[in-house]
């Protein structure tokens, strides 16, 4: 079996050991690839010193969470994998669990991506994301399975983040890799949506467990946070090619607007300016948008970059989308 465990990294000194070291111990043979994304901590030393045998790639330049991780995803499809596990810096596994969710993919082979449980750091509790995802409304049955002792295998789920995704190499062939324009934030909804696009199913694994320690890092207030990711969000709702190109753009007309009458309703004039600007940018970036639907319907998307790999950094600019810093 190929297993490839694919992990970026970016200042992540304080995680990166217990990282690596809990794949070392996996049940199951696999090779471990990381790209680092031009940390300006002892990252990458620390990963040279402690695991020299570990294949490590330096970037020049940062090219965010979805530019980094296609590097290592198309050296695996290359390499010929049978699985690629994603996962995060701030994120470890126990020994049982590549091999785990690897057995229930192959008792489920409809399934192309599947993930374990997320607990916090601690493993005291959910991660707090994680909670949502595996919500009633999100997730049919797993929490009262869970009270129930009836777990079965594997649960269907809308969507769960891509802190640790074993993903088929018959998705990853089928799919493709991450979509460019989503450098950081909406890369794993936009690959979950694009999967589901191909037929194949998103499921958790409730045997296996994971840890994301990110509960106590320093975060931006959620007003801060809204206004970062928007200009993501409504590339991902124009982009989504489970829904014709005039269903996918009334979805985020419908929500762009919303948004514009909250603001004007508050008299917050500033703020209502600004939506109206990115409006006018959401227009002049289109062909750009229309050309992502397109590449993303054909099998295999971004795997092989041509010149229709036109998300630049000059159109995250162009749609005012934060330059990446993971």
């Amino acid at each position: 079996m190929n297993i490839h465990v694919v992990i970026s990294t970016y200042n992540g000194a304080a995680w990166v050991e217990k990282c690596i070291s809990s794949v070392l111990l996996s049940s199951v043979p696999v090779k471990i690839s990381i790209i680092d994304n031009v940390s300006a901590d002892h990252t990458v030393e620390l990963i040279r010193q402690r695991f020299p045998d570990v294949y490590l790639i330096e970037n020049r330049v940062n090219m965010g969470f979805a530019g980094a991780n296609n590097i290592l995803l198309r050296r695996a499809l290359a390499e010929g994998a049978d699985y690629v596990f994603l996962l995060n810096q701030d994120a470890w596994v126990e020994p049982d669990t590549i091999e785990g969710l690897v057995r229930v993919h192959q008792q489920h082979p409809e399934y192309g991506i599947i993930s374990p449980i997320h607990l916090n750091g601690a493993g005291t509790a959910f991660d707090h994301n994680f909670a949502h995802y595996i919500s009633h409304k999100n997730c049919h049955n797993l929490n009262s399975d869970i009270f129930t002792g009836r777990l079965k295998d594997v649960y269907d789920v809308d969507f769960v983040n891509g802190a640790f995704w074993l993903i088929s190499g018959a998705c990853l062939t089928k799919v493709g890799l991450f979509d460019p324009l989503f450098q950081l934030y909406f890369e794993d909804m936009d690959y979950v949506s694009r999967a589901k696009a191909w037929k194949f199913k998103v499921g958790i694994a409730p045997p296996y467990v994971g840890y994301h320690d990110r509960e106590n890092r320093s975060t931006q207030n959620a007003r801060q946070r809204s206004d970062f990711m928007r200009p993501l969000k409504y590339i991902f709702l124009i982009k989504n090619i489970r829904k014709s190109f005039s269903g996918a753009y009334l979805d985020y007309a419908k929500w762009h607007s919303k948004i514009i009458r909250r603001y004007l309703f508050r008299l917050e004039m500033k703020s209502f300016v600004n939506e109206l600007g990115q409006a006018v940018k959401v227009l002049r970036s289109l062909k750009k948008i229309q050309l992502s639907r397109n590449e993303c319907k054909a099998p295999g998307a971004f795997i092989y970059p041509t010149a229709n790999v036109y998300a630049s950094s000059a159109a995250m600019e162009e749609l005012s989308v934060p330059q990446p810093t993971q």
